[in-house]
């Protein structure tokens, strides 16, 4: 009786610190970032999030406030590549000011590009191309095929749809 007391008790100290370690465990801020804004439409938050705001002002300069205008017209938050990605364009002039914002939780890396005059331009630490984020690379893939990828398939694509 006694030994089957003591494997109680055991597995019952043992569940209690499992749960223990859970609760105290801190949340990872990488993950709560990204389930706060990922896919919802609470772009004003994550731009004036502190690291995010003070990263684009530092890397846009005077730039920021045509950024701001080439995302007036956009839509939710998404998520390319573990980075919220959130994309748009000035008033009326979608695919010819654009812009996109591109955020690694927590806000450690920020990126950003503007479509202006058949032009992007790439605001980041990164001295390479291929040291962007996925989320840059793509959103410059699209904002170049003039989104017609997003409208039409392209010629090498066939869909099997299920049956």
């Amino acid at each position: 009786m006694k030994l089957r007391t003591s494997r109680r008790t055991a597995l019952a100290a043992a569940l209690a610190l499992a749960v223990a370690t859970a609760v105290a465990a801190p949340p990872d801020p990488s993950q709560a970032m990204l389930a706060r804004y990922g896919g919802s439409y609470d772009a004003d938050a994550l731009l004036k999030e502190p690291a995010v705001r003070t990263e684009l002002a530092r890397l846009l300069g005077g730039e920021l406030k045509h950024l701001q205008r080439n995302l007036s017209v956009a839509g939710g938050i998404g998520i390319v590549g573990g980075v919220l990605s959130y994309d748009g364009n000035a008033d009326h002039q979608g695919g010819q000011e654009e812009a996109v914002v591109c955020v690694a939780p927590p806000g450690s890396l920020v990126e950003a590009a503007i479509l202006s005059r058949r032009t992007v331009t790439v605001y980041a630490r990164a001295r390479r191309y291929d040291e962007l984020t996925q989320c840059i690379k793509d959103w410059i893939t699209l904002a170049n095929s003039g989104h017609a990828d997003r409208m039409q398939a392209p010629r090498n694509v066939r869909l099997a749809a299920a049956r």
